[in-house]
Formats: structure tokens, sequence, C-alpha cells
């Protein structure tokens, strides 16, 4: 997982990549969009899909 900072140190976001004998699904969550990515390893065909609002998962995100 790769966290991303701004210059006071706040976290404002991840990313994380996952990978299985057939997908790689990468994660990118920073501030209030979120963007899911999924690429088929055989065929190399590749689905994105966008979400506003809160991340999917607040806790990695969240300053505490």
């Amino acid at each position: 997982m790769l966290i991303g900072k701004d210059n006071k140190g706040k976290t404002i976001g991840w990313m994380e990549t996952y990978f299985s004998g057939d997908r790689t699904v990468t994660v990118n969550a920073s501030r209030d969009v979120t963007t899911v990515s999924t690429r088929d390893r055989r065929t190399g065909k590749v689905e994105m899909k966008t979400f506003f609002g809160k991340p999917l998962m607040p806790s990695d995100s969240d300053d505490k």
C-alpha cells in the first residue's frame, strides 16, 4: 500500500494493487475520489470505475 500525504504530513489518499492468476485490480483513493481499475491479464481488457464521496475504506485514509 502506498500512502499519499500533503506537505503538512496529513494523509490524503492511498493506492493498493491486488493480483490473481487472471486479474490485476488497482484501488486509488485520493481525498473524495476513488478509482478502481481491473485488468484481465489474459486479454489485456481494462475496466475502470470512479466513485465520488468518502473513500471505500475511510479508516485507511483518515489521519488519526
